[in-house]
C-alpha cells in the first residue's frame, strides 16, 4: 500500500547523521584511533574533562532517544499491520 509519509529509515538515518557531524567535528585528529583508549592500561587512564563527560552524556541520551524513536516506529507499524488485517477491505 502506497504512502505519503516519510520512511522512518530515512529519519533515522539523517538523526544519525546529524549526531555523527555535531559530535565528530570537535574532536581532536591526535587521538582519532578509536581503540587507543580501550587498550589503554589503567595506569594511563586519565578522568574525562567535564567537558568530555558532558559530551559523552548527550551522545549517549541522544542515542537513546533514537533507539527510543525506532521502536515507537516499530509499534506503530505494527499497529497499523494489525488494523489493516482487523479492517474489513475498504472499496474503491
Amino acid at each position: 500500500m502506497p504512502s505519503d509519509r516519510p520512511d522512518p529509515s530515512e529519519f533515522f538515518a539523517q538523526a544519525q547523521r546529524m549526531l555523527r557531524e555535531l559530535f565528530g567535528e570537535g574532536r581532536d585528529t591526535a587521538d582519532e584511533d578509536p581503540w587507543a583508549s580501550a587498550t589503554r592500561s589503567p595506569r594511563e587512564a586519565r578522568e574525562p574533562s567535564p567537558e568530555e563527560q558532558r559530551e559523552n552524556l548527550t551522545f549517549a541520551l541522544a542515542t537513546r532517544a533514537v533507539e527510543a524513536l525506532e521502536d515507537l516506529a516499530l509499534n506503530v507499524a505494527a499497529i497499523r499491520q494489525r488494523m489493516e488485517r482487523t479492517s474489513p477491505p475498504a472499496d474503491g
